[in-house]
């Protein structure tokens, strides 16, 4: 799993297409669902109906929606890398998770990502960062 952060929020045939760009996948192979709509399934989801699984919410702070991706079969760098060069080219502002503690990505303006880290909030779903 990886949790991704945007910076405003997407509609979901819009997210549907940045992540089939990221997985190499067709659109057809990427589920989204409202967190809502996904604590209410009743079934099961086929492991073979999909390449990625996405569950988006709302949130505050710098940013306006949080995905949260299930992927199967690719390692996380991998992910992450492609996360980050698809954002760039499509000029998609987000924040990507690094591997330190609370260290994350920034693709915004610029044909540069920066380091940012996140600054702890006493307030559920608001997430703050600086950059680095």
């Amino acid at each position: 799993m990886m949790d991704l952060l945007l910076v405003q929020q997407y509609a979901t045939p819009q997210i549907q297409s940045f992540l089939s760009a990221v997985f190499e996948c067709s659109v057809d192979r990427v589920k989204i669902f409202s967190v809502e709509a996904f604590n209410s399934l009743n079934e099961e989801l086929d492991d073979f109906s999909f390449d990625c699984v996405c569950v988006f919410s709302s949130v505050r702070g710098d940013v306006a929606q949080l995905l949260q991706l299930y992927r199967y079969k690719v390692s996380n760098s991998d992910a992450v890398r492609r996360t980050v060069d698809i954002a760039l080219h499509n000029k998609v502002h987000c924040y990507v998770p690094n591997d330190s503690l609370d260290g994350w990505i920034y693709v915004g303006d610029g044909d540069a990502p920066k380091y940012a880290q996140q600054i702890e909030s006493d307030e559920d779903d608001c997430f703050v960062f600086k950059l680095i």
